[in-house]
């Protein structure tokens, strides 16, 4: 099996957001498909940033910064947060998860977490797609429990569509990002 190119946690790829955006979907899955634990970050200029932990059953975590975890960035308005409740992001929480959080479970409902990702990147963090993005990616250790075992105990499960992604959703996705230009 091949494995994904990983640039290593202290060097980064530079591309354009609207590319990273066009590739997510591809990236992720192929996250998915490797058999490592892996972590990928995508950093913007203000230092604000989205991240993926991808376990190697497949069950990917989506982050995006919140205030409980900022540094010296740019915090999030009460309106950005707001935005994100709306999108259906978990709210961050102190200890447990201290960034807003999406989850998903392999491929089947992969897309939907690229499409909120992406209104994420450019509705509530502003950017726009000629904007340059650095994403770092590395492997994290084995670990004898999973993350998702690690947080299974603090999580609050909420109901959500069973649907399968489908090309009308990748189509849908393309001609948002269209929209974006």
């Amino acid at each position: 099996m091949a494995l994904l190119h990983i640039t290593g946690e202290h060097e980064a790829d530079t591309s354009s957001v609207g590319s990273f955006l066009a590739n997510l979907p591809e990236y992720l899955g192929a996250m998915i498909r490797d058999p490592r634990c892996l972590v990928a970050i995508a950093s913007f200029s203000d230092e604000r940033y989205v991240q993926f932990w991808v376990e190697p059953d497949g069950h990917v975590f989506a982050e995006v910064i919140s205030n409980l975890n900022i540094g010296t960035a740019v915090a999030l308005s009460s309106d950005d947060e707001e935005k994100l409740r709306a999108m259906g992001w978990l709210e961050p929480e102190q200890g447990t998860h201290p960034n807003w959080l999406l989850e998903c479970e392999g491929f089947d409902d992969l897309l939907p977490v690229v499409m909120k990702t992406a209104a994420v990147i450019t509705k509530v963090l502003g950017e726009s797609l000629t904007n340059q993005v650095r994403v770092r990616s590395f492997e994290m250790p084995p670990r004898h429990r999973s993350l998702n075992d690690e947080r299974s105990h603090a999580r609050v499960y909420r109901r959500r569509d069973d649907g399968v992604a489908d090309s009308d959703d990748f189509d849908a996705f393309y001609d948002y990002l269209r929209d974006q230009e």
